[in-house]
Order: C-alpha cells, then sequence, then structure tokens
C-alpha cells in the first residue's frame, strides 16, 4: 500500500511541476531570458520545468489515465 501511495505522490509532483504555465514563471522571475547564466541552479531549474512539460506531456496523459482506472476500481 505505501508502493502505491509513494507513486501516487510522485504522480501528483510531477503533474503540478508540468502544469506551470510560462506566463506565470516570468512573472515570479523564472522564465526564459536572454541574459541568464546557463550554469546556474535557476537556469537548470527552468530547463528542467521545460523538458519536463515538453518529453512528459503524452506520457502524463497515458499514465494519469491508467492512474484514474486504477483508483476508480481499486479505490
Amino acid at each position: 500500500m505505501s508502493l502505491i501511495l509513494f507513486l501516487e505522490v510522485c504522480l501528483l509532483f510531477v503533474n503540478s511541476m508540468a502544469i506551470l504555465n510560462e506566463r506565470f514563471l516570468a512573472k515570479i522571475g523564472w522564465g526564459m531570458r536572454p541574459d541568464i547564466d546557463y550554469d546556474s541552479f535557476q537556469a537548470k531549474c527552468i530547463t528542467l520545468l521545460q523538458n519536463l512539460r515538453f518529453f512528459f506531456r503524452l506520457p502524463l496523459v497515458l499514465i494519469n489515465s491508467i492512474a484514474i482506472v486504477f483508483l476508480l476500481i481499486f479505490g
């Protein structure tokens, strides 16, 4: 049971990172700028968020669908 709960928490965390809007990130200073230092921690986090949104879009839809069906069946 704890493994399923851990996987559900991981899925919710990845979903929360994937839905962050570029305009929202720009408001708090986490948008891509031309003068950004690409070796900084902030730039690496911004790049991670952009890659997460781009590469995990389809897998997240599939994993979320499987999780919804699983939770509907097994409660």
